[in-house]
């Protein structure tokens, strides 16, 4: 078996409890949504229940529902996908490790929501460095984020902020910008893709990370009108050492939106893989689920991941 990156023996009790098979979000991670929450009244909202159905969307009411209700799955997932504990996900657990192994790196997440999934990769490479799973080597990350809500815009933006002394203490620097991204904008696109071309400069390896899409992506036929902006940020994001994640809830939604993701990056990126047999996985994807401690209230929640890993060089190795 390949030696692992992340030796799931060495997770920390902070992010995984081996006798109850559970996962726990990072502290910091939590005491940063806790905060949210409580200063926007919304903490008690968070202890119930969500509303049949609910997904989200741009106002501030649906914004601040999609904190209280779903923030901890998608760190859950964000989480489960990095640490693999059940040595289901290796390729994807693998990705990250090499990312951000070190030297200077870049992030990109689209759509980032309320920073979901770019404060749990830093709150759990904080965890990882701290507990020695993971080497201290000085780790400077480059960070663009696309999101079309204003109101999550400014909640990541608040937790990014209060990160950047905290991650400095693990030899972490952070650098980011927040980008008005609407995926079925042609423009807005390519004004993202802009400052993604522009950040990434004299990075040693990129990831890019795309969460929490289908259920916006696989309605109303909104993936055929998105296609062509995620088509176009893919052929830009491809470099030396650039990876794509996609992750989504393990759901009939992320199954179909998977189907029509994998027969377009076939068809569109093919040429860019070399014709190894290992590569015939190419776009599959992977499931996982595991239980999550609940971070504000008693008990447990179950964490169900979907994801696909896309390797995006600028050519097919020989």
């Amino acid at each position: 078996m390949k030696k692992r990156l992340i030796d799931t023996q060495q997770i920390p009790s902070s992010l995984w409890c081996p006798v109850n098979n559970q996962l726990r979000l990072p502290d910091k991670l939590v005491d940063l949504w806790k905060i949210l929450l409580i200063n926007n009244n919304l903490l008690e909202l968070a202890k119930t229940l969500a509303e049949d159905g609910f997904e989200g969307g741009t106002s501030k009411e649906d914004t601040d529902k999609h904190l209280a209700w779903r923030y901890n799955g998608s760190c859950g997932r964000i989480l489960l996908s990095i640490l693999d504990p059940n040595n289901k996900l290796s390729e994807i657990s693998d990705a990250y490790a090499q990312t951000f192994a070190g030297n200077r790196v870049f992030l990109a997440d689209i759509p980032t929501g309320s920073g979901a999934a770019l404060v749990c990769i830093l709150c759990t490479f904080y965890e990882l460095r701290k507990h020695n799973v993971l080497p201290r080597h000085p780790l400077y990350i480059t960070i663009v984020a696309g999101e079309i809500s204003p109101t999550a815009t400014s909640y990541l933006q608040l937790q990014l902020d209060d990160l950047k002394e905290y991650l400095s203490e693990q030899a972490i620097t952070i650098d980011y910008e927040v980008i008005d991204w609407d995926v079925l904008c042609k423009l807005k696109t390519t004004d993202l893709i802009k400052r993604l071309t522009i950040k990434s400069q004299n990075c040693s390896s990129k990831l890019l990370i795309l969460s929490n899409f289908s259920g916006f992506l696989a309605n109303s036929g909104k993936w055929k009108k998105a296609e062509p902006q995620i088509d176009e940020i893919f052929r830009h994001s491809r470099d030396t050492q650039s990876i794509a994640l996609w992750i989504e809830p393990q759901r009939k939604t992320a199954v179909t939106l998977f189907g029509s993701i994998k027969a377009w990056f076939k068809d569109k990126f093919s040429n860019l893989i070399s014709k190894d047999p290992l590569n015939e996985d190419l776009g599959n994807y992977a499931q996982d689920e595991v239980n999550c401690i609940q971070p504000i209230k008693d008990g447990y929640f179950p964490v169900r991941l979907t994801v696909v890993r896309f390797d995006l060089p600028i050519r097919g190795k020989k």
